[in-house]
C-alpha cells in the first residue's frame, strides 16, 4: 500500500461535502450542501484524492503554488468496488487490495457485503454491475458465508469511517 504522502503545509477547511447513508437508493450519493454533486468526472477525481489523517478523510487539491485539504462528512460507503479477480480487487477510487486476505463483512443493517479498505479506513459497497464476479469468491455453508473460505463477520456498521466494534 502506498505511503500516505505529507499535507501537513496544507491549508485546511471543513467543506459541506458529504456522502450519503447506505440506506436504500441514496446510498453513497455525494452532496454539496443539499445540491447534489451528480457529475461522475467530479466525483472520481475526489475519489481518487482521497486520504485520511488524524482529522479525518479529506479531499487533497492543488491550485497553482497552493494546496489544500477539504474534510467531508461520511455517512455511508466511501468507495464502490469497481472490478474484482482472483488477484485484487480495484475501487473506484482506482486503489487496489489483494483479494486473497481483503475483508468483508456483512453489515446487519441491511444485509449487504462490503469491503473494507485499510488506508482510508471505510468500508466500500459492492456495485451491482460487479456482484457476479463477487459472488463467483463467495460460499455458504449453513448459515455461514464465506470470503476466499474465511467467514464473513456480521457487524453492525454505525460508523462508515471506522473499523466497527460491534459484532453481531
Amino acid at each position: 500500500m502506498p505511503e500516505t504522502p505529507d499535507h501537513s503545509n496544507a491549508r485546511e477547511e471543513f467543506t459541506n461535502i458529504r456522502v450519503t447513508g447506505a440506506r436504500g437508493s441514496g446510498a453513497g450519493r455525494w452532496f454539496t450542501g443539499s445540491k447534489e454533486i451528480i457529475n461522475y468526472k467530479v466525483i472520481s477525481h475526489f475519489k481518487q484524492h482521497l486520504f485520511r489523517d488524524e482529522k479525518g478523510i479529506y479531499i487533497y487539491q492543488t491550485f497553482r503554488q497552493f494546496s489544500e485539504k477539504g474534510y467531508i462528512t461520511v455517512e455511508g460507503p466511501l468507495l464502490a468496488v469497481f472490478r474484482i479477480d482472483r488477484e485484487k480487487i480495484t475501487f473506484d477510487s482506482l486503489d487496489e487490495i489483494a483479494t486473497a486476505t481483503a475483508e468483508v463483512v456483512i453489515n446487519t443493517g441491511d444485509e449487504a457485503a462490503y469491503v473494507y479498505y485499510p488506508r482510508l479506513g471505510c468500508y466500500a459497497v459492492v456495485a451491482a454491475s460487479v456482484s457476479p464476479d463477487f459472488s463467483a469468491f463467495l460460499k455458504e455453508e449453513g448459515d455461514v458465508f464465506l470470503f476466499c473460505d474465511r467467514p464473513l463477520r456480521r457487524l453492525h456498521i454505525t460508523n462508515w469511517t471506522q473499523p466497527p466494534t460491534i459484532e453481531i
